[in-house]
């Protein structure tokens, strides 16, 4: 059954969010020739932008559905990821704004890009390149996942 509620605020924020990214893309204009406007956003994120992508990337599916499923299926083994973010947040923290210098100093735009200069090795920036994107596929099957929850939770029923 439909909750209309929850769905007008949905599609209210998610109307919301689409127009103030238009309006974004009008309002400074970037040159889409340059891969760093693709990637990176021009690297012109401020601090405050920063803060909320940061906060985006750790409070995701992965947070709000995969880790109370282990911990449900798996019982207190699965808290092990209360710890790793606890220890992973100030690690981010005091090597990424160094790595962010370098690569905005050297124009890297990958993980990739800096290993290969740092190290001289193409081979070993290859390796990165596809442990960087095996890494990511499941996490986009759980981001596909929770998207379907909350289109659920919402009261929208599909097939398949």
């Amino acid at each position: 059954m439909l909750n209309w509620t929850e769905l007008g605020v949905f599609v209210f924020f998610f109307l919301l969010v689409t127009v103030l990214g238009f309006i974004a893309a009008k309002w400074r204009r970037g040159d889409l020739n340059r891969i760093e406007e693709w990637g990176l956003a021009g690297r012109r994120f401020g601090t405050l932008i920063t803060w909320f992508i940061v906060g985006g990337d750790f409070y995701t599916a992965y947070t709000v559905i995969a880790v109370p499923a282990l911990v449900f299926g798996v019982g207190a083994m699965g808290l092990f990821a209360l710890p790793y973010t606890i220890i992973v947040y100030p690690i981010v923290y005091l090597t990424m704004p160094r790595l962010w210098a370098v690569a905005k100093q050297h124009g890297f735009v990958t993980t990739a890009d800096f290993v290969r200069a740092r190290y001289g090795s193409p081979g070993l920036a290859l390796a990165v390149t596809f442990t960087g994107i095996l890494a990511t596929m499941p996490y986009i099957a759980l981001q596909l996942m929770g998207i379907q929850v909350v289109i659920r939770a919402l009261g929208v029923m599909g097939s398949g």
